[in-house]
């Protein structure tokens, strides 16, 4: 917060201030006897003081209204003197602030004019510094991202090496054992793909280029299929997937196969991480101007600490479980950012009987 305060003359500049008005003033004196002495000799002051005999004398009334033009003219030259100081004042500080390693907004108020200047300072070093702070996230990221993925692919991949290299070296008994390397092997190898699959889908959704294909469609619908494509999953599961829709048909415009895939990712969460659940929930309602989708379930709840985190990339609530279930940690960043490619918003609830993934879509974009 830029908290403006007037600009301080320092000694030196009140001195040369107060110099610069006695020096007017004086000069004003001289000006005015000159004026009044070749006044005097025209005889302006007799044709005066035909008309304003009744009110004032001739000299009084010289008097008066050349201390009101003196008066005036020392005014506007002090004004004009003050705001050259000012502008000196502010030349030193925009110097000290563009030489400083991170120029900061500077927090002075002067003339009208000149607070233009400073307020487009202002602006402008306000959005070097966001843009600063934004590369300064963005290659942070780029290092987690790298540490992350590096992290995930090492695992599988030394699993891969291993067990091949137990066949390689010929460290087995028989082809049954031959069979058993291999088949761990190619796992891990779709462990490795699933990663890079992801990681190729989660850069292109965040790219900025990155376009939606619009279409009209039926929200209600979409989630029927959708219920229709995991039934058999949540029957050998012993679930059971619901599904709601206020009002029956729902009309929107979207990226149906974006907004597929967004689904697809929190009804496989709720596979995978709603251990013990019996009931899967698809509601659909449209508000004013808006559509409100949820994808809940009855399983156990997030940790409080972790539901703040739980769409940041490759965080796993539990990491055991998750590396059991093969998750790689991106499907729910990559479900928020396809939210966001609409124009929506994703947020998590969590609690003992319910865990609820809400996301509002714009109805028309």
């Amino acid at each position: 917060m830029i908290l403006n305060k007037r600009i301080k003359l320092n000694v030196k500049e009140k001195g040369v201030l107060l110099l610069e008005g006695i020096g007017t003033f004086l000069l004003f004196q001289i000006i005015n006897i000159v004026l009044i002495g070749a006044i005097g000799k025209s005889g302006f002051v007799e044709n005066v003081k035909t008309n304003l005999s009744n009110l004032i004398s001739d000299k009084l009334w010289i008097l008066v209204l050349t201390l009101l033009v003196q008066l005036i003219l020392t005014i506007m030259m002090a004004l004009t003197m003050y705001h050259r100081l000012e502008l000196h004042q502010v030349q030193q500080i925009l110097q000290k602030s563009a030489t400083a390693n991170l120029p900061q907004p500077i927090g002075v108020k002067v003339n009208q004019n000149l607070q233009g200047i400073i307020d487009n300072y202002n602006l402008l070093i306000s959005n070097m510094n966001r843009r600063s702070k934004e590369q300064e996230q963005s290659e942070k990221s780029k290092d987690e991202l790298i540490s992350n993925v590096s992290h995930d692919i090492r695992t599988p991949l030394t699993s891969v090496i291993g067990y091949l290299g137990l066949i390689e070296s010929k460290n087995y008994n028989d082809l049954g054992q031959i069979l058993k390397y291999t088949h761990i092997a190619y796992k891990k190898s779709l462990e490795m793909q699933n990663l890079v699959n992801s990681l190729f889908e989660f850069a292109n959704v965040q790219h900025a280029t990155s376009r939606l294909n619009m279409t009209q469609f039926d929200m209600a619908q979409m989630l029927d299929q959708l219920s229709a494509d995991f039934e058999l999953e949540a029957n050998k599961r012993g679930m059971e997937i619901i599904v709601n829709s206020h009002p029956d048909k729902i009309m929107m415009k979207g990226d149906t196969e974006k907004l597929g895939r967004v689904f697809n990712n929190l009804i496989m969460n709720a596979f995978k991480y709603g251990k013990g659940a019996t009931h899967i929930w698809l509601t659909a309602e449209q508000k004013n101007n808006e559509v409100v989708v949820t994808v809940a379930n009855n399983g156990p709840a997030i940790p409080e600490e972790s539901v703040k985190h739980v769409f940041d990339r490759f965080y796993r609530v539990e990491d055991s479980r998750s590396k059991k279930t093969g998750g790689t940690g991106l499907g729910l960043a990559i479900a928020q950012s396809m939210v966001k490619l609409h124009g929506g918003t994703i947020a998590v609830t969590s609690n003992k009987e319910k865990t609820s993934f809400i996301s509002h879509f714009p109805i028309t974009q």
